[in-house]
C-alpha cells in the first residue's frame, strides 16, 4: 500500500510538471508572436539590437541561414530554447537584405574547425 501511495504521488507529480512545462511553451510562443511578428514594422531597417532590447526574452542559440557563400548569414535563427521536439522549439528566422561579408561572417560562427562561436560573438555582428 505504501508503495501504491509513492507511486500515485510520483505521478501526480511528474504530470503537474509537464502541465507547466507545456503552459510555459504556449506563453513564450504567445509572447514571441505578439511582440516580433505583430510589431515587425518597428524593427525593420534597424540594427538587430533593437529588437533584441525590446524582447524579455534572451535567446539561447544562433543559427546561420544560407547554405552558399553569398548567402551566408541572411537568414538568422534565433532559437529561445533547444528541444528537441519541433512543435515545443521556439525561434524566429530574421531575413537580412544585407550582411557582412562571408570573410567576416564565417569566422564568428565557426572561430575553429568543430567549435562553434559563441551567441555574444554572433549577436555582435549583426
Amino acid at each position: 500500500m505504501k508503495k501504491l501511495i509513492i507511486l500515485l504521488f510520483v505521478t501526480a507529480s511528474y504530470t503537474n510538471v509537464k502541465a507547466q512545462d507545456l503552459h510555459s511553451y504556449a506563453d513564450t510562443a504567445n509572447y514571441l508572436i505578439h511582440q516580433i511578428e505583430n510589431k515587425k514594422n518597428l524593427y525593420v531597417g534597424q540594427p538587430l539590437s533593437v529588437l533584441l532590447d525590446s524582447i524579455r526574452v534572451n535567446p539561447v542559440d544562433a543559427l546561420a541561414g544560407g547554405g552558399v557563400k553569398e548567402d551566408f548569414g541572411k537568414k538568422l535563427r534565433l532559437y529561445f530554447n533547444w528541444e528537441y521536439d519541433f512543435n515545443r522549439k521556439h525561434f524566429i528566422i530574421i531575413k537580412f537584405d544585407s550582411v557582412p561579408s562571408y570573410n567576416t561572417l564565417y569566422p564568428v560562427f565557426f572561430p575553429t574547425i568543430g567549435q562553434v562561436g559563441s551567441l555574444q560573438s554572433i549577436l555582435s555582428v549583426y
